[in-house]
């Protein structure tokens, strides 16, 4: 399995964290491609050629981020999901390839709320009119986690199965929905195609630490891209980690690419995590980057050491 090394040396080149994790949204192998299914689960490479394809406009945009920090910034939905989904929107509105017809638009018919779509794309190259459904996740594996079921959420609040079930057979087919269709095609829009793009991580137990072999324990939907990282109780994280290690919190940003150690104002030793947890500034499960990319092991959750149990 390809770890992240040619995101962290390709991606991290831009100046800009916004930017950064724009590129990463783009360039990011997907979390799943093996399923049979109506609508488009594009795999790695299909993101890389999008990526490669957009880096010129990516660097000019480095190289002036106003518009993009000031869309964020005004953004008062401040979760992740969010966060990759106005990264999307953006470039959308700025892509040859694509133009948005509509966007986070509320299906509502008859007083009943039946749904929400991300994106309703015309695709300029194919002349469809396309569903787009994007979302980002981190999980957690344990026990047997060639199973989509025991995939956690860092707080347990959703799993990796339900929320592919809630994409394949929900969020993204819904405008097969015959009061939907008729809806849809009141306001004009009559759907073509659907896709998904599901990004993100899997962290994978401690004590599982098997570098490539990893595939061999990841659910058969999984991409063969995908990334990847660790996750350690306490115990574990004294044994791994010496130290002389530093780490940045992931609280606010950093989930997507990495943050530069050289622009980072804190790095923590393990006593400072400790520290830190102790007096409440921060909670488990904790998100670390480690200080020294160790490529796996460029992010790691910290969680407490009855979790799955509870999230304390």
């Amino acid at each position: 399995m390809p770890d992240s090394t040619y995101f962290i040396n390709n991606v991290t080149e831009f100046k800009h964290q916004s930017v950064r994790d724009l590129a990463w949204a783009i360039a990011s192998p997907p979390l799943i491609t093996n399923l049979s299914h109506p609508c488009v689960w594009s795999d790695g490479a299909w993101y890389q050629r999008l990526y490669e394809s957009t880096l010129p406009w990516l660097v000019a945009l480095d190289a002036d981020p106003e518009e993009l920090e000031e869309l964020l910034s005004n953004q008062k939905d401040r979760r992740m999901g969010k966060y990759f989904e106005t990264l999307w929107s953006f470039w959308l509105r700025h892509c040859p390839f694509y133009e948005v017809v509509e966007n986070n638009i509320q299906i509502i018919i008859d007083g009943e709320t039946l749904g929400e779509i991300d994106f309703i794309l015309f695709d300029k190259v194919t002349k469809k009119t396309v569903h787009w459904e994007v979302a980002v996740k981190f999980y957690l594996g344990v026990g047997d986690t060639r199973e989509m079921c025991n995939w956690y959420g860092p707080n347990l609040r959703d799993r990796l199965d339900i929320k592919v079930e809630h994409l394949m057979h929900r969020q993204s087919v819904i405008g097969e929905d015959v009061r939907v269709a008729q809806w849809l095609k009141q306001r004009g829009v009559h759907i073509d195609a659907c896709a998904v793009i599901l990004k993100g991580r899997l962290y994978f137990p401690g004590a599982s630490n098997q570098g490539e072999g990893v595939m061999k324990i990841l659910p058969t939907q999984c991409s063969e891209e995908l990334l990847y990282g660790y996750w350690f109780k306490r115990g574990e994280f004294e044994e791994v980690f010496d130290d002389k290690q530093r780490f940045e919190l992931l609280i606010n940003q950093g989930w997507m690419e990495r943050i530069p150690t050289n622009s980072t104002n804190v790095l923590y030793s393990k006593r400072g995590i400790y520290e830190n947890i102790s007096n409440n500034t921060v909670r488990l499960p904790l998100h670390l980057q480690v200080g020294s990319p160790c490529y796996t092991r460029d992010r790691v959750f910290l969680v407490g050491d009855n979790w799955p149990l509870n999230n304390a």
